[in-house]
């Protein structure tokens, strides 16, 4: 491998030694370059990248510009606060982040269980913040699987635990992606709530570890399992899901992630031009919501905050905030959540979120 220090410069500055370019390009670079081969070298060394020759890295490199480009055309048509720049995906093609991160375009979900009614016509609380409440579990990074669905599943689930039963618990994700058809080639969270269900609960996941790769289903004995008592259908209604979010707590939701290959922070507000809210391939958990200072001069006034599952040197510390109000993305076309019931003589209380 090709290590990231001063040799990555030397090797893109001088690299016409190594691979024939045309002839208006045979010439040393200009400052211009020199700041983009240095960016580049910054990159390579804060996200430990290496690669396997001179070749690989210029072709990465004609990459990373590219992606630099694509990420200033974000920012002027952004709008909301969200800010957009290097990344650690900054040296994968549009194409290779897609195959990397995306799940196939979904068919209707199976609704074995009843489709959540709204709820009665209330304004939900003006903020939400359920890691306020220490429900949330960290943000884990699902690697080169296709397994944000089993993930956003797990962190739903996790999440409801703690809220209604005030039991932590930490699930296995990779009997997900095992036990359930789809595996890493991308599945959706209602297949992965039906294997919970059919499963009668997940293990552990010091039981059953991350291995970021499909594997054969393993059948445990004695295993100490988390169950659910079903899932629900959410409305498309955001102001539905917030009262929801705000009364039992987190949601997975599946939306277009376009925008989220060079994001580094603030609310994602996309027209539905250059993000669809029909392609939707990629599943998140909705942990909370809130709205902009009034003191700020923001249009973006209300936002969802959402958990990832790419690791917490992404984002805003593993989490994204997006435009609320609007169904930005397609963020409200297929919401849903795990049903986990109160039990004990603590049934009755109702948790609140924290604001």
């Amino acid at each position: 491998m090709w290590p990231s220090t001063f040799c990555a410069w030397l090797i893109l500055a001088r690299v016409w030694v190594f691979i024939p370019l045309p002839a208006r390009s045979m010439q040393p670079p200009d400052q211009n370059m020199t700041e983009m081969t240095q960016m580049f070298q910054d990159f390579m060394i804060q996200y430990n990248k290496s690669y396997k020759s001179p070749e690989e890295m210029h072709h990465r490199f004609k990459v990373f510009e590219q992606n630099l480009k694509a990420s200033r055309e974000l920012q002027a048509s952004e709008l909301g606060t969200a800010q957009y720049g290097v990344t650690q995906f900054s040296d994968l093609t549009e194409s290779e982040f897609k195959t990397m991160f995306g799940i196939p375009q979904p068919i209707e979900p199976p609704i074995v269980n009843r489709l959540a009614k709204s709820p009665k016509a209330q304004n939900p609380p003006s903020s939400c913040d359920w890691r306020k409440f220490g429900a949330i579990t960290e943000v884990k990074k699902q690697g080169s699987c296709r397994s944000c669905w089993a993930f956003a599943a797990a962190s739903n689930i996790e999440a409801l635990w703690n809220i209604h039963r005030h039991s932590p618990r930490n699930v296995s994700v990779q009997e997900l992606v095992d036990c359930t058809s789809h595996g890493c080639s991308g599945g959706y969270v209602w297949d992965a709530f039906l294997t919970v269900i059919n499963r009668s609960g997940l293990s552990s996941s010091k039981l059953y570890p991350y291995a970021g790769k499909d594997q054969r289903c393993q059948q445990y004995r004695r295993r100490q399992v988390t169950g659910i008592e079903g899932y629900e259908i959410l409305p498309r209604e955001e102001r539905d899901l917030a009262e929801i979010v705000a009364s039992q707590g987190p949601i997975t939701v599946l939306f277009n992630m376009k925008a989220l290959q060079q994001y580094k922070n603030g609310v994602i507000w996309r027209t539905s031009q250059d993000c669809s809210k029909e392609h939707l391939d990629h599943f998140a958990l909705v942990v909370g919501y809130g709205q902009v200072p009034k003191q700020h001069e923001s249009p973006a006034k209300q936002y969802w905050i959402i958990q990832n599952s790419w690791g917490k040197r992404w984002g805003e510390k593993g989490y994204f905030r997006l435009h609320r109000g609007d169904n930005t993305c397609g963020v409200a076309m297929f919401a849903v959540t795990a049903v986990v019931k109160n039990l004990g003589a603590r049934s009755e209380a109702r948790v609140l979120c924290p604001r």
